[in-house]
């Protein structure tokens, strides 16, 4: 009985414990009971992110690096190499979330903690295309920054050891130069102190300038309406070009159809029949300018004829003569 007991205890303790464990995991986020999504992401270097990193959105745990692969051969659309390919195990809401712009860096628990990947979500009206890779932002590392600082001490160390004064010099140089400045500074305060004022001026106007500017390019402004124009003009040109594009080619091609058969002697004959139009249209020149000189004379009464359609008697006497020749015309012929 006694050993009943100590076995239902015992038993009794490794539940507890095993609850106690699921328990603090949950707390941990380690294990999640709810629906999760997954998330691919790619960088040029995992930034000491490992599997089982907390992936956070705002400060707040939304999952975890289920995975990590390494693909050396793959290149983004610039390039660039990005063999590392994390897996992202997330909640379904902190997923649906993300914008088209949506973004993820590499982030640490203080200065000395954990790496943990942080989820922007975006603000661009489209969701996130679902089963798309995430370009990941890549964490500054640390080791290349320290072989940038040693190459540059060594060279500056090396510069040092060739020419020693080199350093003093420069320290005079800029000390002198401080001394200028300040000096000149100073002589011409008054012109700085203008040139600061036209500077804030300038500044105001181009605010002013971009106010405007971005007044008429709103929906219904000036600006924006001579876009839609000539986007509508544009539009138009590039329905009508090659239809008209077509014409010309079209008649090129008769041009050429008809003037293909000319032979040298064809052009000859065409030469002289434009010089023969030309000599034509010189003698129907000098006849108008005739023509011109003879009416002039008419309405300015000189000659016979001008001096009869001057006359006002010589006028009446023609019609009274043309009326009695329709009313008698036999008289054209002999005389009473």
């Amino acid at each position: 009985m006694d050993e009943s007991k100590l076995e239902l205890k015992v038993g009794a303790l490794v539940l507890a414990a095993v609850v106690g464990a699921v328990g603090l995991l949950l707390l941990m986020g380690e294990i999640s009971l709810g629906k999760s999504a997954s998330l691919t992401v790619d960088f040029a270097h995992t930034g000491n992110v490992v599997r089982g990193a907390p992936v956070k959105l705002g400060g707040v745990p939304v999952g975890r690096v289920s995975e990590i692969a390494l693909v050396p051969e793959r290149r983004d659309a610039r390039g660039s190499v990005m063999p590392v390919k994390m897996t992202l195990s997330l909640s379904k809401e902190a997923l649906l979330s993300l914008r088209a712009d949506a973004s993820v860096t590499v982030n640490s628990q203080g200065p000395l903690g954990e790496p943990y990947l942080e989820l922007n979500p975006g603000q661009a009206q489209g969701a996130w295309p679902e089963g798309t890779a995430l370009r990941g932002t890549d964490s500054p590392r640390i080791d290349l920054v320290s072989q940038q600082l040693a190459r540059f001490l060594e060279a500056s160390s090396k510069v040092l050891e060739d020419d020693p004064d080199a350093l003093r010099r420069l320290v005079t140089g800029v000390s002198g130069l401080t001394h200028t400045v300040d000096g000149m500074l100073i002589e011409n305060k008054d012109e700085v102190r203008q040139i600061a004022q036209e500077l804030a001026a300038t500044a105001k106007d181009l605010r002013a300038l971009s106010a405007t500017a971005r007044a008429q390019l709103e929906p219904g402004g000036k600006g924006a309406r001579l876009i839609d124009d000539v986007s509508s003009v544009t539009a138009q040109l590039k329905t009508d070009v090659p239809a008209l594009s077509k014409q010309a080619q079209t008649a090129l091609t008769g041009i050429a159809a008809v003037t293909g058969s000319f032979t040298p002697d064809d052009g000859v004959k065409l030469k002289a029949a434009l010089a023969r139009y030309a000599a034509a249209g010189e003698k129907l020149d000098s006849l108008a300018g005739r023509a011109d000189r003879i009416l002039a004379k008419l309405e300015a009464g000189d000659g016979t004829l001008g001096a009869a359609m001057k006359d006002k008697q010589v006028y009446d006497d023609l019609k009274g003569l043309l009326s009695d020749l329709r009313a008698h015309p036999w008289k054209v012929f002999w005389k009473d």
